[in-house]
């Protein structure tokens, strides 16, 4: 009799520990970051899947933005974060990502990355929005030989054709390159190219 009563008590446990595991607290769901909108002077933006890393880089505030200007970001920013991960290049396998226009400067041979070394997007700052277009820097970070973070600077141009953001060109002609980053006294991390640091 003891021993029917211990099986039977294992059978109950596992049968607990297994509805648990198919409850809505224990599954996957649970752990997966399905963003959220922010709002910014009224302008809704829906900071959600896909490239939910991408449109989280997006620096917004004190940014010095009107709240048409922030409109114009916020119609835009799907194709931005699209775009900037395709830049990104992590995935080679071309239906995850979008094509790349042959204009757009790649950061891996600029910085000779291999494709093993994942790149990734910190900070898409430096706003100017006018009609129908809008330019913007993006800062990308890796890991370099030496263990380190490495950060780099591109400029981007982006124009709206038939209802559709997309890349037009590179702000200017050169990449704004390298970047030496230090915190500040509030904690966050500033970055400006090192052609600029005296």
């Amino acid at each position: 009799m003891s021993h029917f009563q211990e099986c039977y008590k294992a059978v109950i446990i596992f049968v607990s520990w297994f509805c648990l595991l198919l409850s809505s607290g224990c599954s996957s769901e649970y752990f997966v970051d399905k963003g959220h909108v922010d709002s910014i002077d009224g302008v809704a933006f829906e900071i959600k899947p896909p490239y939910l890393n991408e449109k989280k880089a997006f620096k917004l505030r004190h940014e010095n933005l009107s709240p048409w200007q922030l409109q114009q970001i916020a119609d835009a920013m799907p194709d931005i974060a699209a775009f900037t991960n395709a830049v990104l290049a992590n995935n080679t396998r071309s239906s995850a990502a979008i094509q790349l226009n042959h204009k757009v400067r790649s950061i891996r041979q600029l910085q000779h990355i291999d494709q093993h070394t994942f790149l990734a997007v910190k900070t898409l700052q430096n706003w100017q929005v006018i009609e129908g277009q809008i330019q913007f820097t993006t800062d990308y970070f890796y890991t370099g030989p030496d263990g380190h973070f490495v950060f780099f600077r591109d400029n981007y141009v982006f124009q709206k054709r038939q209802q559709k953001w997309g890349f037009e060109r590179h702000a200017q002609a050169q990449a704004e390159g390298l970047l030496q980053c230090e915190k500040n006294k509030q904690g966050w991390r500033q970055c400006q190219p090192l052609s600029l640091v005296k």
